[in-house]
């Protein structure tokens, strides 16, 4: 009697698995973020696999669509904070193109205190004080006419943060308005006229789509007298 032995060859079953199985990452608005801490590298091994392939999803504990993303390559971004609680876990999930019955699990903690503050709309007029000489003398003793024009006017510009492109600045000399015209919005220049005696004047310019957002520069409207030398005789 001759006994025969059949040999049937083996084939071992796919595997997968994902590292760093576990990671914690910062919410992406939170106030003090890193960028760098905000997002995760996962990469996945597969073993008696022919082609090396996986897709990447992530979810909730529930099973539902997680709170970050995802991309092809097992970058993993946090969210936003929003109403999300900090320690809140995701599940990423690398599932084999060759078997979608096989798949590895890693999770991800995402921490942070609250977002950053939202940057509120801003206005900054410059330069900030300024003296500046009448063009005419008041009283006998001033020379006005002996300075240069160029220390009889300024020109004030604005500064715009945080607002809507193309906003418009109005300009006031104390309580009137003035208009800029021909300059930007943003560029006022002040004339000094006439005379009159040593005294402050405020200019303000302000968001004319947000009144209550502005900005204020000071100019001190002063006399030139001449320096007297005395004489020794």
């Amino acid at each position: 009697m001759i006994d025969v032995v059949h040999h049937v060859a083996c084939r071992h079953r796919l595997e997968i698995e994902i590292w760093p199985p576990r990671v914690e990452v910062t919410f992406r608005d939170d106030m003090g973020v890193n960028p760098v801490n905000a997002q995760a590298r996962f990469e996945a091994t597969l073993y008696n696999s022919a082609t090396g392939r996986v897709t990447w999803e992530v979810q909730s504990l529930a099973g539902g669509p997680g709170a970050g993303t995802i991309d092809a390559s097992g970058r993993y971004l946090a969210p936003d904070k929003g109403a999300l609680p900090s320690g809140v876990t995701d599940v990423v999930v690398a599932t084999a193109v060759e078997d979608p019955l096989r798949k590895a699990y890693a999770s991800v903690t995402l921490v942070g205190k609250r977002p950053a503050p939202t940057p509120q709309p801003r206005i900054e007029v410059s330069p900030k004080r300024v003296f500046l000489y009448y063009p005419e003398s008041q009283a006998a003793n001033h020379q006005n006419e002996l300075i240069d024009d160029s220390n009889k006017m300024q020109l004030f510009r604005a500064y715009l943060f945080y607002v809507d492109a193309g906003s418009e600045v109005q300009w006031f000399v104390g309580a009137d308005e003035v208009v800029p015209s021909p300059l930007p919005s943003t560029l006022y220049r002040y004339d000094v006229t006439g005379s009159g005696d040593t005294r402050e004047v405020v200019i303000t310019a302000r968001i004319r789509a947000r009144p209550t957002v502005k900005d204020e520069a000071k100019v001190v409207l002063v006399n030139y007298t001449w320096p007297k030398v005395s004489q020794f005789y």
